[in-house]
């Protein structure tokens, strides 16, 4: 059985991370595209088709740049309507995916507390909506809270970068306020407290073992987008030797038209490829944060104990 309820260092955040995509994954990931999927599907053929068109726009504006240098702002200006339409509604899918990305794990990690893994998609499709409304009241605190707050906090320290003390810096405190609100959306969700008593208590819990989890959250990421960039790479350096070779030939202008849509094409792909791998890369980081989370909750509440003696109880009876 898999322990939430532990305290844990550094090291054993990660390892019990591990451990629990070990035990669960398959579970996890059969679940989250199952709810999820629909949101992703509709996402990424927005993005393969923004991308492609994009590109498919560029290029021509480049080979026809003597001929109408005008070209892009001419085409833009046309389509305006269209663009401004595709950019808001793929825009509105990311917010409404990435809610349900946040929120799943919390949701599934609540459901292990309780069950184990003996639960279904039902069970978990009703503790997100159940918790729609929490979403939409985090997300709106988010915008008018945090980013502006965001946005003051690290232009200062994008500042002092120019005299290299904001470098080390912005790693310390970007990990610091990446783990604040996540475990600030952990506390809002499974317990009955308002919004600013949530981002209260999740400051509070990332003081309570602050270099712990600022270390931990900063080599989570890294690991991560180390992981992720390489697996990207790989279609990425095909598609650059592919295009290397292929801009050999661009004299006709045929052999142009053929070569410029399938590099549209290719970045299209690659584009949507990344996308799909940072949601999903994305679940390896808020589980890590869950686990963090409880095991803060076990050093200030004891649950693992106090369910050892309600057990010890049991069996007496």
């Amino acid at each position: 059985m898999f322990e939430l309820y532990k305290k844990r260092d550094l090291s054993a955040n990660f390892s019990d991370t591990i451990a629990f995509f070990k035990t669960f994954g398959k579970h996890y990931f059969k679940n989250y595209f199952i709810i999820n999927g629909i949101f992703l599907m509709v996402l990424v053929v927005l993005i393969y088709f923004i991308s492609k068109i994009y590109m498919e726009v560029l290029f021509s504006g480049i080979s026809n740049a003597q001929n109408n240098p005008n070209y892009l702002m001419a085409y833009f200006n046309n389509n305006m309507a269209l663009i401004v339409g595709g950019f808001v509604i793929t825009f509105l899918l990311i917010v409404i995916l990435s809610m349900l990305n946040i929120s799943y794990p919390i949701i599934y990690l609540k459901l292990v507390e309780k069950n184990d893994n003996a639960f279904s998609m039902q069970e978990i499709s009703s503790g997100l909506k159940n918790n729609i409304g929490k979403m939409i009241v985090f997300l709106l605190g988010c915008m008018f809270v945090i980013l502006p707050l965001a946005f003051i906090v690290f232009g200062v320290l994008a500042f002092l970068c120019l005299i290299l003390i904001g470098i080390p810096l912005i790693i310390i405190v970007g990990s610091a306020f990446m783990s604040w609100i996540t475990l600030s959306y952990y506390e809002y969700i499974l317990k009955d407290v308002g919004y600013f008593t949530a981002l209260s208590n999740g400051f509070g819990l990332v003081k309570q073992k602050f270099w712990t989890i600022v270390g931990t959250t900063f080599l989570m990421m890294l690991l991560v987008q180390i992981i992720q960039g390489f697996i990207t790479m790989i279609p990425y350096v095909i598609s650059l030797i592919w295009m290397f070779v292929s801009t050999q030939n661009l004299q006709e202008p045929a052999s142009q038209t053929d070569t410029f849509s399938t590099m549209g094409i290719l970045f299209a792909v690659i584009m949507v490829f990344s996308v799909l791998l940072s949601y999903v890369f994305n679940n390896f980081i808020l589980v890590n944060q869950g686990l963090i989370y409880y095991g803060l909750q076990e050093e200030n509440e004891n649950n693992a104990t106090k369910s050892q003696i309600d057990l010890i109880g049991s069996d007496i009876e």
